[in-house]
Parts: structure tokens; C-alpha cells; sequence
């Protein structure tokens, strides 16, 4: 009930939105995520503690306070325009998401090997998505399957829209690797703390961060183009998605396999870096990023599987 509950409640709130301009729904959802802020002490402490330990002494305690109050209201305003997006056509989609770098995808996957597509929970992410299946052909995106399953069916048709598909952590190594091998492309989140057994530890503003090596991994196994790609929102309203220079792996391919992972993985971490510095409101800061501790910090020992897992953490555990 409770469930239900929550997905009718959803529902009212996406046909009420579909009633205001654009620009007023993405102004209730700033107010929703500020009003959350402020009235959420223990999380709007812990997300402003996460600030602090990326940046430390490189921003003030003001700024810092404004980077995670900033953060609450673009999740706020993303998640109301996620909700009320109906059944947006091609066109409608290329005027709210211009795509940058098309000519660099396009060539990464012209081998035929497929692609990994390498992003985060920064900007809007679910409206790159979309955008990317008009433009460039089918996404099939790694997810986690939500508590609430008809919220869960719901998120899952919005991410069909323009044709992309779900794959969900149940035996989603195998799936993605079939995939690729039919020269597909996929779509992994990289930017959430993994569990000890999990992780390889990559330096993340300046800390050391549990990352998933699924990515590395399948480039390295499979010959795929690794493309780091992002989404910020733009001062007039719309969003530009970025596709970046593949990762080269070849340089990598000699090494020892775990050292060539670690590597791989740090350089994608130092791209999603540039651009949270550059956008920091717009990343998830509410994800304690920082949770899990290599084996050498004695913290290790308090939280030996503390851990938010996301979907990349199963496949992880998966590799041989």
C-alpha cells in the first residue's frame, strides 16, 4: 500500500506539472529540493560534510553551504522535469539537449566493437539518455531495480521513450558483454561508492574513493571504445550533453590486468573530476562517495560492507 501509495502520488504531482510552463516546473522543483535541504538536518549535514571533504580548505564554509543547497535544488527541478515529460518527439528533444561531440562517438564506434558510454549522477543524466536514443540509436543503460516496483516500471518507461533498454543487475555481465559484442552501446554510472570486495581505490579529489572496475574491465576484455560523457545544464534552460575522446586503452593493454584497470579507472575519474569542479551543484553530493576505506585505513575495520550498492556492484562481482 504504502508503494501504491507513493506512485499515485507521483502521478498527481506529474499531471499537475504538466499543467505550467517549463520554466515554472523547474522552479517548483528548485523550491521542493531547497525546502528538503532545509528541513532535512541529518542529510543536509552529511552532503555538506561530503563538500567539505572534496574540497576542504580550497572553498569557503559559505561556499560550500551553497554547493549543497544547489545540489538539493537541481536534483529537485531535475526530478520534476523527469516526472511531467510526457512523450517528448525527436525534435522537442533536440531543442532541450544539444549534443557535443557527436563526430567523437560516432568514430568510436565505427570499429564495431560497441561503446561504453562512462557517466555519472551529474546534470541530467536521465535526459542525456533519452536525447542520445533519437540521435544516435539505442542506449541499453545498467540500473538498479527500485524498491517501489511501479515506480520502477514507471522510471523504466520514461528511459524507453526514444527506444533505449533497461538492463538490470541480474545477470547483467553476460548481458552487457553480449551486447557489445554485437557492437552496441552501453551506458554505466561510475560516480557511486562500491563495496570493499568491489572496488578498486582511484584518487577523487584528492581522496581515495572505491570505484567500480566494470568499465575498464569490459574495455580491456571486449575491445569497446570507453567514452567519458556528461550533461550540464546550460544558463538559458536547456542541457548540452558531452561526448569526450575515447579513453586509449591501448597503451594499457601490456600491463599486468589489475594495474591496467586501476589506471583506466583513474583516468575516467579525473574527467568526472574537471567536470564536477566545473558544475559542482549539479553532482550528487547527498552519496556518502567517500564511504568505503582501503584496507590500509584503520576506519576499514569499523564498516567492513558499508556501502550504498548500486547495479555496477554485482556485475563487479561477477569478474573472474
Amino acid at each position: 500500500m504504502k508503494h501504491r501509495f507513493e506512485y499515485l502520488l507521483a502521478r498527481a504531482l506529474c499531471v499537475v506539472m504538466r499543467f505550467l510552463p517549463r520554466r515554472a516546473k523547474l522552479a517548483c522543483g528548485s523550491a521542493a529540493g531547497g525546502l528538503v535541504f532545509m528541513l532535512d538536518g541529518r542529510h543536509r549535514k552529511s552532503t555538506i560534510s561530503h563538500v567539505d571533504l572534496a574540497f576542504g580548505s580550497e572553498k569557503s564554509d559559505r561556499e560550500k553551504w551553497e554547493i549543497a543547497r544547489g545540489a538539493y535544488r537541481h536534483f529537485g527541478s531535475m526530478l520534476f522535469e523527469l516526472i511531467s515529460l510526457g512523450q517528448p518527439s525527436p525534435a522537442q528533444m533536440e531543442r532541450l539537449v544539444e549534443l557535443e561531440g557527436v563526430e567523437r562517438f560516432e568514430r568510436a564506434r565505427a570499429p564495431g566493437k560497441g561503446v561504453i558510454l562512462a557517466t555519472g549522477h551529474f546534470g541530467n543524466w536521465e535526459l542525456h539518455g533519452i536525447a542520445h536514443g533519437f540521435k544516435l540509436g539505442r542506449l541499453n543503460v545498467l540500473a538498479r531495480i527500485q524498491s517501489n516496483r511501479f515506480l520502477n516500471q514507471w522510471l523504466e518507461n520514461v528511459r524507453g521513450i526514444s527506444g533505449n533498454t533497461v538492463v538490470y543487475k541480474e545477470g547483467a555481465l553476460s548481458e552487457l558483454r553480449r551486447l557489445l559484442r554485437r557492437g552496441e552501446t552501453i551506458a554505466l554510472v561510475i560516480d557511486q561508492n562500491v563495496r570493499l570486495e568491489d572496488a578498486v581505490f582511484i584518487d577523487f579529489f584528492g581522496q581515495k574513493a572505491a570505484t567500480t572496475p566494470v568499465p575498464a574491465w569490459f574495455a580491456l576484455k571486449t575491445g569497446a571504445a570507453l567514452v567519458p560523457a556528461f550533461c550540464y545544464p546550460l544558463p538559458d534552460g536547456r542541457y548540452r550533453a558531452v561526448y569526450e575522446e575515447p579513453i586509449d586503452c591501448e597503451p594499457y593493454r601490456q600491463m599486468d590486468r589489475d594495474r591496467a584497470i586501476l589506471k583506466i579507472t583513474q583516468e575516467l575519474a579525473c574527467v568526472q573530476e574537471t567536470y564536477i569542479r566545473a558544475h559542482p551543484e549539479c553532482w550528487m553530493w547527498m552519496h556518502d562517495r567517500f564511504r568505503t576505506r582501503p584496507p590500509e585505513e584503520a576506519r576499514a575495520l569499523d564498516a567492513p560492507h558499508a556501502s550504498d550498492t548500486v547495479a555496477d556492484d554485482t556485475v563487479a562481482a561477477e569478474l573472474p
